[in-house]
């Protein structure tokens, strides 16, 4: 069963925006705000893809914990069709002894 790591979500870090030319006030905050507006919209986004990969995943290991029992189930009808089955030999064979009055 594989299950898939767990990766820290980055936050984007504080811009300088002095840097770019935007020395007036108004257009630093407008700037400001959309950058904020950005990082909140990415780190909602990163979160939801985390969340839907543990969903596939998990998904996956119910699969294949279905697909396991479904084979022990094939191969135990067999060994009962077969009349080789341990369990169902030894539940008849008490069976018949409790009736008969043996046990």
């Amino acid at each position: 069963m594989k299950k898939l790591e767990k990766k820290k979500v980055v936050v984007m870090e504080h811009l300088n925006l002095d840097d770019i030319g935007l020395t007036d006030r108004v257009q630093y905050n407008a700037a400001v705000a959309n950058f904020n507006q950005i990082q909140r919209t990415v780190n909602s986004n990163t979160d939801e893809i985390k969340s839907e990969l543990d969903s596939k995943a998990n998904l996956h290991d119910i699969n294949d914990k279905i697909d396991a029992l479904n084979e022990d189930w094939k191969a135990r009808l067999k060994r009962v069709t077969l009349g080789t089955d341990e369990e169902t030999i030894e539940n008849i064979v008490t069976k018949i002894l409790i009736e008969k009055g043996v046990i």
